[in-house]
Formats: structure tokens, C-alpha cells, sequence
């Protein structure tokens, strides 16, 4: 492979150091479905994100977003300023960004049927993640972030919704991490 050919592939450089630091939560804290099922949420939300704005490279903008948002949710609930539970308060944050490409008149786009699928989809496994046990919880969380590796690699495939740089790195950390939480659930 040539430098070129190297240089091209750093949105999956990037996603290996990310899934270190992600690996490194996963072994020093004990609440991987705490942390990791209200990603999954968040994951589809920077998809819908960026369909409702019509920018494949706002994925990344959403990807800032709306982890500032989850972060925000996770702090209140540790404070205790706010009881929601961040898995919920991103699903809440889902439906208000499919709403938004509704008013945007984007529900007349092919692609919008499929959004709106993995809308629902998505937010449905981040609801049982907050809904079950923590074992449970952490499996769910897992196959969640494997399934939303499938949905990266068809995006990236079909070079729709984001930018192919930001579905190549989020499908090798959905895949990475999602192995990650589904063995952490069967070793404990």
C-alpha cells in the first residue's frame, strides 16, 4: 500500500485510538451499560443528524454535538441536578432530531424511510439497555453497537446520509467496542 493509500484510510487510524481509550473504560470502570447503551442512541442520532441537515460531513459536527449532550446528561444524573437517565434523555434527543428532519421537509427523500427505521430501531435497544439488568444491559449494549457496524458499512457502501470518512470510522469502533461489551457480559 502506498503512503497515499495510508493516508486515505485515517478515518480507521483514528478510530483504533478511540477504541483503545474505549477499551480502557471498559477494564477500569464497572458500568459499561451506564456509559456505552446510551451511545447507541447517539450513534443513530449524528445519522439523523446530519440526514435532516443534507450535509454527509455534519456527521462528524453531530458526532461533537451530541456527545457534548450525552456528557451533559451523564453529568447532571451523576450530580444528581437531573434524574433522567441519559439513555432516555438520548432517545428524547432521537425523536426531537427525526422531528427536525421532518420540518425540513426531508420525509420526501428516499433515504428518509430508512432513517426513520434506524430511528426507531436504535432507540428501541437503548430503551431495553436502560430497561434491564446490568448484565443483560451490557449484551444489548453490545449488539446494538454491532448492529449500528452494520448500518455504518451499508452507509459507507452506498456513500449516502454521511460522509464515507465518518461511516469507515465509526463502523471499526461499533465493531471493536460491540465485541468488547459482549464479552465483558459473558466473563462477568
Amino acid at each position: 500500500m502506498t503512503n497515499r493509500g495510508l493516508a486515505a484510510r485515517w478515518p480507521t487510524g483514528l478510530a483504533l485510538v478511540t477504541v483503545a481509550a474505549a477499551l480502557a473504560l471498559i477494564v477500569a470502570l464497572d458500568r459499561e451499560a451506564e456509559f456505552f447503551g446510551p451511545a447507541v442512541a447517539t450513534m443513530a442520532g449524528i445519522y439523523v443528524m446530519a440526514y435532516a441537515i443534507g450535509r454527509p460531513w455534519t456527521a462528524w459536527v453531530a458526532f461533537a454535538v451530541l456527545s457534548a449532550v450525552a456528557s451533559a446528561f451523564h453529568g447532571l444524573d451523576a450530580a444528581g441536578v437531573w434524574s433522567v437517565e441519559p439513555g432516555v434523555g438520548m432517545v428524547a434527543v432521537l425523536v426531537v432530531l427525526w422531528v427536525w428532519a421532518v420540518v425540513r421537509r426531508r420525509y420526501a427523500e428516499p433515504a428518509f424511510t430508512l432513517e426513520t427505521a434506524g430511528t426507531v430501531f436504535f432507540g428501541a435497544l437503548t430503551i431495553v439497555v436502560v430497561a434491564t439488568e446490568s448484565g443483560t444491559a451490557i449484551a444489548v449494549a453490545g449488539l446494538g453497537w454491532l448492529l449500528h457496524g452494520a448500518w455504518d458499512s451499508y452507509h459507507f457502501r452506498a456513500n449516502t446520509v454521511v460522509a464515507r470518512s465518518w461511516a469507515e470510522y465509526c463502523g471499526v469502533i461499533d465493531l471493536a467496542v460491540g465485541t468488547a461489551l459482549l464479552v465483558t457480559a459473558v466473563t462477568r
